[in-house]
């Protein structure tokens, strides 16, 4: 088994109750404060309610062997085995937020290589939460390589869209190369502010 398929198969369990919590969550928190949708520096309060509301419905939601690790300030974070996820919201260009100055977050984006036979399997991975082109909930999902500052680039070696439905997983495509991944990250503004790496 590759080591794309192998990470995209564990994931099966998430699909339909991440985007179900957070697909609620994110209306609920709009129908709450209509007032700050759209109002600049004000996106995060409805982007911190949303994810309260869908990490209060994940704890009655079947997991499959997946569980809910505790974090601060409502952060949603889950476990299986050698496999750890942080639900972040992606940044306006829809790319990962920098873990910041914690140690405890600049470790969890310091993942080694996805070849098992030199390093032990062990997969960080980013769940990002937001928008696509279109105005719905989209959940990317991303394998970080190291940390980065904002305004700077960082490298990831796995990054793909989360289908709605686990069925849908079958569908993906892998397109490999040789070189990494590299996103720019944007200077920090508006809403990002308030992002506090693998916690929010």
């Amino acid at each position: 088994m590759n080591h794309e398929k192998r990470v995209v198969d564990a994931l099966a369990p998430l699909c339909e109750p991440l985007y179900d919590a957070l697909t609620e969550g994110r209306a609920r928190a709009r129908e709450r404060h209509p007032e700050f949708v759209g109002e600049p520096g004000l996106g995060s309060v409805v982007t911190h309610v949303a994810r309260g509301l869908a990490l209060y419905a994940l704890r009655s939601r079947e997991l499959g062997p997946w569980t809910l690790v505790p974090q601060n300030n409502a952060g949603i974070a889950l476990s299986l085995d050698s496999y750890s996820i942080r639900v972040l919201h992606q940044l306006p260009d829809k790319s990962a937020p920098p873990p910041g100055s914690n140690r405890v977050r600049r470790s969890f984006y310091g993942n080694g290589t996805l070849d098992p036979e030199m390093f032990p399997v062990s997969d960080k991975l980013l769940a990002l939460w937001g928008d696509d082109e279109k105005g719905a909930l989209m959940i990317r999902i991303v394998r970080p390589l190291g940390v980065w500052s904002f305004g700077a680039r960082h490298k990831v070696d796995l990054d793909f869209v989360l289908p709605p439905m686990a069925d849908d997983l079958e569908a993906l495509v892998y397109d490999t190369a040789d070189d990494d991944i590299i996103i720019t990250i944007p200077g920090e503004e508006g809403e990002t502010s308030v992002e506090h790496g693998v916690g929010s």
